[in-house]
């Protein structure tokens, strides 16, 4: 029989995932026990977070309903499970701006490839020059000062970063580690939301939203749609086309009568020159 503490740890995520509108599964990696805490403080009011064993976290999924069961494939690595009320898109932003640049510490694991860009480092000539260069970094000297030749892959994706390695990115001022919780997915109302979907930029988004709103009412506009964006613009363009067609006949109306008269002025100043 599991220990009594295995047991009240799988419910506490049961009773965590059952009352929540979005639950998800977030990395612990490379993240430090000081600045986890700091987070879990930020966060408190708009997320929940329970670490634990991968496989009571599991188990708290399954006991809490059939659906749970989607999020199990990403507990992998040092995991938590986050609940919380807000909508997926905000709790992914949320999240995301608690997170923040770090230097590489030995023994880090590169979630992604950690690459040195091309361009002068800045760094004068000196020993530095033979360690760089130690270390597969193709540089030379450019007027003094170090230059790296081309983009290179330092770490690759999953390697462990060495400490020659760890103390070469602090001395080109590389901050190449995201320190915080790193959303793996979320899930609500029967959806699985994964990074690549959540991370949008909200300001370009609704910049999109206010292009496509004025291009779909200009349509409507050109189509003669009525609805309440186009109705004005159309009654505006129905005005105007009305005025120019009764200019246009000479229909005398208290809109047009000025112009009619301005028109009849010129035609009779024009033909007052061509006749001398």
């Amino acid at each position: 029989m599991p220990a009594e503490w295995k047991q009240r740890v799988v419910q506490e995520v049961k009773e965590m995932v059952s009352g929540s509108k979005v639950v998800g599964i977030v990395s612990l990696l490379n993240l430090p026990s000081a600045q986890f805490q700091e987070i879990k403080k930020k966060l408190r009011g708009s997320a929940t977070i329970k670490v634990s064993r991968s496989r009571l976290l599991k188990m708290g999924l399954e006991q809490a309903g059939e659906e749970y069961k989607v999020l199990e494939k990403y507990i992998e690595g040092p995991c938590a499970i986050i609940v919380s009320e807000k909508d997926p898109f905000e709790l992914y932003q949320v999240i995301k701006k608690n997170r923040t640049k770090a230097y590489a510490k030995p023994g880090m694991i590169a979630e992604d490839d950690i690459i040195v860009e091309a361009g002068d480092t800045g760094i004068p000539a000196g020993p530095a020059l033979g360690e760089l260069k130690a270390a597969g970094l193709p540089v030379k000297l450019d007027q003094g000062k170090i230059a790296v030749l081309k983009d290179t892959v330092f770490v690759k994706k999953g390697e462990i970063v060495t400490p020659e390695k760890a103390a070469i990115l602090a001395k080109l001022d590389i901050k190449p580690m995201e320190i915080g919780l790193k959303i793996k997915a979320l899930y609500a109302d029967g959806i699985v939301y994964e990074p690549s979907v959540l991370d949008i930029d909200t300001e370009k988004v609704f910049n999109d939203f206010i292009t496509a709103h004025s291009q779909a009412v200009n349509l409507s506009v050109n189509a003669g749609i009525i609805n309440k964006y186009s109705i004005q613009p159309l009654l505006t363009k129905a005005v105007s086309e009305a005025r120019a067609l009764a200019l246009e006949a000479n229909v005398y109306t208290k809109e047009t009568i000025k112009d009619i008269i301005i028109k009849a002025h010129r035609a009779a100043e024009a033909l007052k020159t061509r006749t001398g």
